[in-house]
């Protein structure tokens, strides 16, 4: 039993010893992480500036805001049926124009479920713009799960972020190369 408790001793002096010999961390080299990364606020900013804009506008700038989803839903939100509503003003009154939606998930689950998810989002987009009147062949539809990421912050705000479906507006021919 001495033996033991003698080895557990130099054990323990060891270790500390090796703990004192330890160079110190210079803590101005560790980066600091912003709390919550500053792309949520600007693309939220975005979002609510974009969907201000009237049918006109949008088509001549081409940007459209990105429409978030909750948690496991496939359902559009609420908030995006006026935005859809434009969108398929836009696509009835240009006949040049075409639009790709592009369905996006956040990394909490499996691969190809998030694939399929993002292209049940999309196709929902696409349901309801074809239920208004736009032809079905004007409108393309990808799905990219969790592989395009705007924010990499696993936050609840940072998984909403990525949670999306964004629109493309377009007048090149299906044909050409994307």
């Amino acid at each position: 039993m001495k033996i033991f408790k003698l080895s557990a001793l130099c054990a323990c002096l060891l270790a500390l010893g090796a703990c004192a010999s330890n160079p110190q961390v210079d803590m101005e080299e560790i980066p600091i992480l912003p709390e919550r990364d500053p792309i949520i606020e600007i693309e939220a900013k975005r979002n609510a500036k974009l969907m201000k804009q009237t049918a006109r506008e949008m088509a001549e700038s081409r940007q459209i805001p990105d429409i978030t989803y909750l948690f496991d839903s496939i359902q559009p939100p609420e908030y995006s049926y006026e935005l859809l509503d434009k969108l398929a003003e836009i696509l009835k009154t240009n006949p040049s124009a075409k639009l790709i939606i592009e369905g996006n998930t956040d990394v909490v689950g499996d691969k190809d479920y998030n694939y399929w998810l993002g292209a049940s989002r999309a196709t929902a987009m696409k349901s309801y713009l074809v239920s208004r009147g736009v032809l079905a062949d004007r409108i393309r539809v990808h799905s990219y799960g969790a592989d395009r990421p705007i924010t990499l912050d696993n936050s609840r705000e940072g998984r909403l972020t990525n949670r999306r479906v964004h629109f493309v507006l377009t007048t090149r021919e299906w044909q050409s190369v994307y």
